[in-house]
């Protein structure tokens, strides 16, 4: 093998590996920017993929799903209680936090600040 075949084969092994290691992390991207789309929208979706999930994967069986259901809807259940008890506390801190940061800004800021919260509330409310 003479020298300019073993330069040439040298540059055809590097081309390779980088081109390799260029597909690894383009899948990896392309993996998890599709996996981002492809996750529950709602908490209802979300519970029903971890339900197929649980039966599809222990085996799960009727009567196992009946009662991993129930233990769902029962901790479901605690969660919105907990919440709802929570709730006031949460809106006095963030009433707090914004009183303090309208307090920081101009007139023209302020408004600027009551749409962007005016916005967020909108966003809120629809995913409710």
């Amino acid at each position: 093998m003479t020298k300019a075949t073993r330069i040439a084969a040298l540059y055809m092994a590097v081309v390779f590996v980088a081109g390799g290691l260029f597909g690894f992390v383009a899948h990896g991207v392309y993996k998890e920017k599709s996996a981002r789309a492809a996750a529950p929208s709602s908490p209802q979706q979300f519970r029903e993929r971890y339900v197929a999930k649980l039966k599809q994967d222990l085996g799960l069986t009727p009567e196992q799903l009946t009662q991993v259901t129930a233990i769902l809807d029962q901790t479901g259940q605690r969660f919105r209680d907990l919440r709802q008890r929570m709730d006031p506390e949460f809106d006095t801190i963030r009433q707090q936090q914004r009183g303090k940061i309208m307090s920081l800004l101009n007139e023209e800021q302020q408004g600027k600040y009551r749409q962007i919260l005016a916005e967020w509330q909108k966003q809120h409310e629809k995913r409710r």
